[in-house]
């Protein structure tokens, strides 16, 4: 039935649009890549003048673009390369031509260019006028929040990680972490010559090769970008957080090319508390090269860099050290299990000396532009990058790894684009794009194929060998193919479009967690003997043994989820010019994502939820209507313009697909999982115990030729885990966990609302007040149905009926004990849904001055509000439901997002010097000064009985007797209550989420560069850069402190209280009736101390240190 509807749907709306693809090929306005002028042509009496000839010209390449007016006098220039200088005329027979010089164009600019023509007569020669720049800020086709970063801003602003990023905090409304307008990083779309170029799977930091350290493209082949939040041209799509269009540079009729070194050791990198950071070393080799093929007609341009870099392991071990960066546990005990590993389980772990890890990556762009003939343009360029990171060694204070556990991460993306742009006539504009990027990455652990095992040596120290848990068996692979083609057609004063944008995707995930297993081993007492955690390890007797593997209806040893995703889109667009100086753009998008491939069905899961694992969402239509305008006028009569600009609409973006591959990989009938927390001290195994008495422990590789070490003294799981015997065996915990989707989940949407007035003031300043409201209508949340519904009044036996009083919530089991599921044979089932509560908004305040030479920049205050019900940060849908800090965590309830920065002040200045005839020194600098984090109190201890700790808020008493509190200290906490304004406003009430702050922050990164003409125009360029400028004035400035997951423990939850209680003494207090129900706590004095020393707070190593670079260039 379900598969019927979809059908049906996709019969509906699909079958439209591929009719539409394949239409003959003609195009649009060309947004995203290029750049237009438009403008209307009178004559002395100012009446307009139909059939003028208006021609621009790219003087660097000698592109000519023409068309002629319409009966309305108006003209529209279409597909225009971004830069300049152009030179733009209007002819015609009987009159004066007028020619204007030195124009530039920005990208996605829509310039607007008028003329006015008088009588020719045998005096009169043609009028040059110079091209006034009035910037892409007043721009008639600007409507939402966009922000515009320059070539000149990206060679003169500080931007040592050499990334988009780095520009990203350019906007007002962003943050640096890549966050826009207050929602996740992974909602933003990335495109690069109109290709998508995020990782739309949602790994890592959201874009290709993040996951290696690597960056999508070299930031020297970008000339120009955008950064939009509300773009109400309805061919912007793909994103609901903001999106990043990037151009890169191209060809000229001059050869030009440039060199670029850039590099840094720990001599440029400061110290943190007397610390520095080891050895290390870092270099860029960048090239350019760029010309023409054929003279006005055939270009070329060419981008290589190579990053190499290493960086130091050097955690030291020794009980006696002095100083920090110390793992204060004995060489001996090393050597002893070095020993265990290598005598008892043929395993080499290897060393624990200092390492030196490689993080190395290679980009090469290649791009051609043809001009075909005047009508058509044609675009080819590949985009490869190969990137490769050292990963897998946690070696800090408090944690310690063996070096085998190390392995290579490596990524590799290759993004092949071509785009057509085609005028016909004067009227019809064609834009027709295609796009395969194909991108590999894959973690090669096979050489050290071995189980993750931790000993757990008390006090949160640890020590760590084997490959860890979640990079056993990880790969991903993915192919995505685009086509887009935008058709306009301009007729009196309206421009019209009609465009399609689709996209066919294909993953292939392998992603199985404890694939080669793992093992926990710690302290514990058998028969009155302290056991060592070390020789636990040596008796094989874990405290927890996690185990996964394929079932035979799988058919292979290695199930992945493979599966295609298809979107597509069609969109019409009328922009009219409704007045002279008021232009309307009016446009309906639909989006029609469809998933072809069912995941498998297990039909345990459906007799026990009433639920299909095979359900998917797919073809559930996007409809986007939006509404923008823009007015602009003469302010006072002057010549400065007021601009009033905004919308309203609605935008629609793809989730991370990793939410949806969860659905294919975690069905619990590809994949078992054995998930065994048990008494050491126990036989374990019962009547089938081996004779040596040991339990679950690894493997040699070797012993399995599918590779995947298998328990040892099971030898009847060695042919096959899912044999009769090993599945007997394993019965008693064999569970597994199972991903499920809403049949209406839609992809996420927002409604945003936008209203901004420009306005350009003396010296060439523009000042711009800009209000942004977003309301969520999809998002995604997540729910665990395989907890049982709570009991209306508290637990089912009545110990705890609380729920629905001030310190209630709902209880899925005995709080600190089992939790009651629906199903026994399943662990967690996670359901993905909707929700549509969630809202952010912001007011922003900016004056900015954009001039190529001399002094430029802007200064802007943000203040934001950002809300959400789940803030989707994992990849992984357990950890998106259980680390949801929440009262109710299967019913989350809408709170302040991860993402919130309340508060933001930005400010940029470059400013460029030349002095003699060959010297020029340029000055770059950025400013951000911001509101810490937010972040959660929570308890430590589960207080719902759902199994999870380290996700319940906090109850904050009113005052002593509103608690029982364990530890004889109350006037201490109620002390540290008062100290915390999000704490003493939650008196009396279960706090919400993330209504504390961390520290607020200042950071400030300086660019100088001194260049050098030497002849022919070439110069060479020497070049250094600060970031965390201040912390190099006083190393107690630009400290970046956070919380780790945006939650910090307040205290202990022990339980509540208990109506068989009553009449007993805690602390000199008599339990009485009225206590019932009330949360039992304990605080700790070392919490305080912390909040004195600021060690709630992490500081953020790197980030908080001064760090420099210093680069040469050569340009010629």
């Amino acid at each position: 039935m379900e598969r019927s509807i979809m059908k049906s749907i996709v019969t509906r709306w699909l079958l439209p649009v591929l009719v539409f693809c394949l239409l003959p090929v003609a195009d649009s306005a060309g947004q995203g890549t290029t750049a237009s002028i438009t403008g209307t042509v009178v004559d002395e009496n100012e009446d307009v003048l139909p059939g003028v000839n208006v021609v621009a010209v790219h003087q660097p390449t000698g592109t000519r673009y023409g068309t002629a007016t319409n009966t309305n006098g108006r003209f529209n220039i279409q597909g225009m390369r971004v830069g300049g200088p152009y030179t733009i005329s209007a002819s015609f027979v009987g009159y004066q031509t007028i020619r204007r010089e030195g124009i530039r164009l920005q990208l996605d600019e829509s310039r607007e260019l008028n003329f006015a023509l008088e009588p020719k007569t045998a005096q009169m020669e043609e009028v040059e006028v110079v091209g006034r720049q009035s910037g892409a800020v007043i721009d008639k086709d600007r409507t939402g929040a966009a922000t515009n970063v320059s070539t000149e801003q990206i060679e003169e602003l500080p931007a040592i990680g050499r990334s988009l990023t780095n520009f990203t905090r350019l906007v007002p409304q962003a943050q640096g972490d890549g966050s826009i307008g207050g929602a996740n990083s992974r909602y933003n779309n990335i495109q690069i010559d109109g290709a998508t170029l995020d990782d739309v799977f949602g790994l890592g930091d959201a874009v290709p090769g993040s996951q290696a350290g690597a960056e999508p493209i070299s930031l020297d082949a970008i000339e120009e970008f955008n950064i939009n939040i509300a773009p109400y041209d309805v061919r912007s799509s793909g994103f609901t957080g903001g999106q990043i269009n990037a151009i890169t540079k191209s060809g000229s009729n001059e050869f030009e090319g440039s060199f670029r070194f850039q590099g840094g050791t720990e001599d440029f990198t400061g110290d943190l508390e007397g610390v520095g950071t080891g050895e290390f070393n870092q270099a860029f080799y960048v090239g350019t090269l760029g010309g023409p093929i054929i003279e006005d007609e055939l270009f070329f341009f060419i981008s290589g860099e190579l990053k190499r870099e290493s960086s130091p392991l050097d955690t030291r071990v020794g009980e006696d050290l002095e100083g920090t960066n110390v793992f204060r546990e004995s060489r001996d005990t090393f050597t002893e299990l070095r020993s265990i590993f290598q005598d008892t389980y043929g395993y080499n772990p290897g060393g624990i000396s200092p390492l030196t890890q490689r993080q190395d990556d290679e980009k090469l762009l290649v791009k051609l532009d043809w001009n075909v003939n005047d009508n058509h343009r044609l675009t080819l360029r590949n985009n490869y990058v190969n990137a490769t990171d050292d990963q897998g060694i946690d070696r800090s204070e408090g944690s310690f790894s063996f070096a085998n556990r190390q392995y290579v991460f490596q990524s590799r993306q290759n993004s092949l684009t071509a785009q057509l742009n085609s005028s016909f006539d004067n009227d019809i504009f064609n834009e027709a794009r295609f796009v395969y990027t194909r991108i590999r990455d894959e973690r090669d652990v096979q050489d050290a194929a071995f189980p993750e095992i931790a000993l757990d040596l008390g006090g949160g120290d640890e020590i760590g060998a084997g490959i860890g848990r979640f990079s056993q068996a990880n790969r991903l692979d993915q192919d995505l193919f685009e086509f887009t083609n935008n058709l306009s057609y301009t007729v009196g004063d309206h421009t019209l479009t009609v465009g399609t944008s689709n996209k066919f995707y294909q993953f292939s995930n392998l992603f199985i967690q404890d694939f080669f297993g793992s093992y926990t081993f710690e302290e514990f007492v058998a028969d009155g003997d302290t056991i060592s955690a070390t020789e636990a390890l040596r008796r094989g007797q874990p405290s927890e043994y996690r185990f996964s593997y394929a079932t035979e209806a799988a058919g292979t040893d290695r199930p992945e989820a493979d599966f295609s995703a298809f979107q597509f889109g069609g969109y019409v667009q009328d922009e009219w010019q409704a007045l002279e100086n008021l232009q309307l753009t009016l446009g309906l998008r639909v989006d029609v994502p469809v998933l072809p491939d069912d995941p498998t069905f297990n039909p345990t899961a459906f007799e026990a939820f009433g639920r299909s694992t095979s359900n998917v969402a797919s073809g559930n239509p996007l409809w986007s209507p939006r509404l923008g305008f823009n007015y602009d006028r003469a302010f006072l009569g002057s010549d400065l313009s007021t601009q009033i600009r905004g919308g309203i609409g609605i935008f629609s973006g793809d989730p991370p697909y990793v939410f949806i591959s969860n659905q294919y990989s975690n069905t619990g009938a590809d994949v078992n999982r054995i998930d065994a927390t048990f008494d050491q001290e126990s036989d374990f195994y019962g009547e089938n115990a081996p004779e040596n008495g040991r339990r679950f422990v690894p493997t040699n590789i070797g012993d399995n030729p599918t590779g995947q070490p298998l328990p040892r003294n099971a030898p009847f799981c060695q042919e096959t885990p899912d044999s009769e015997r090993c599945s007997e065996l394993l019965a008693p915990v064999q569970t597994t966990e199972i991903n499920l989707a809403s049949d209406d989940f839609k992809y996420p949407q927002t409604f945003r609302l936008n209203l901004a007035v420009d306005q350009e003031l003396p010296l060439g300043v523009v000042g711009t007040v800009e209000g942004l409201y977003s309301n969520t209508i999809n998002d995604v949340t997540f729910r665990n149905i395989n907890l049982e519904a709570p009991e209306p009044g508290g637990t089912s036996d009545g110990r705890y009926p609380i729920q629905g009083s001030k310190y209630g919530r709902p209880f899925y089991g005995t709080p600190g004990g089992d939790v009651n599921r629906v199903s026994e044979r399943f662990t967690n089932a996670i359901l993905l849904e909707n929700t549509n509560d969630g809202y952010q908004y912001s007011l922003t305040g900016e004056l900015q001055r954009n001039v190529r030479t001399g002094i430029g920049g802007s200064v802007a205050y943000t203040y934001t509000r950002a809300t959400n019900v789940n803030n989707g940060s994992s990849s992984r849908a357990i950890s998106n439901w259980q680390f949801n800090e929440n009262k109710d965590i299967n019913d989350p309830r809408v709170g302040t997002a991860d993402y919130e920065i309340r508060h933001r002040i930005l400010g940029t200045l470059n400013y460029t010097l030349t002095y003699g005839d060959r010297f020029g020194t340029t000055i770059g600098l950025i400013y951000e000064g911001r509101s810490g984090e937010p972040f959660s109190w929570i308890y430590d201890g589960n207080a719902n009985g759902d199994t999870q700790s380290f996700n319940d808020l906090v109850y904050v008493p009113e005052n002593e007797s509103d608690i029982v509190l364990e530890s004889d200290n109350w006037d201490l906490m109620n002390a540290f209550i008062e100290g915390d304004d999000a704490l003493s406003d939650a008196r009396g009430s279960v706090i919400e989420r993330n209504t504390a702050r961390a520290p607020w922050q200042n950071i400030l990164d300086v660019q100088i560069s001194q260049s050098i003409q030497t002849f022919n125009g070439q110069r060479i360029e020497f070049i250094a850069e600060v970031n965390n400028f201040l912390n190099l004035l006083n190393e107690d400035w630009g400290r970046i402190q956070n919380t780790s997951f945006n939650n910090v423990t307040a205290w202990a939850f022990e339980g509540y209280v208990r109506p068989d209680q009553v009449g007993t003494i805690e602390n000199g207090r008599v339990i009485t009736e009225d206590d019932v129900g009330k949360p039992r706590v304990s605080f700790e004095e070392e919490t305080v101390r912390e909040r004195l020393n600021g060690e709630q707070f992490f500081t953020s190593d790197i980030p908080s240190r001064w760090r420099a670079r210093l680069s040469v260039k050569y340009t010629f």
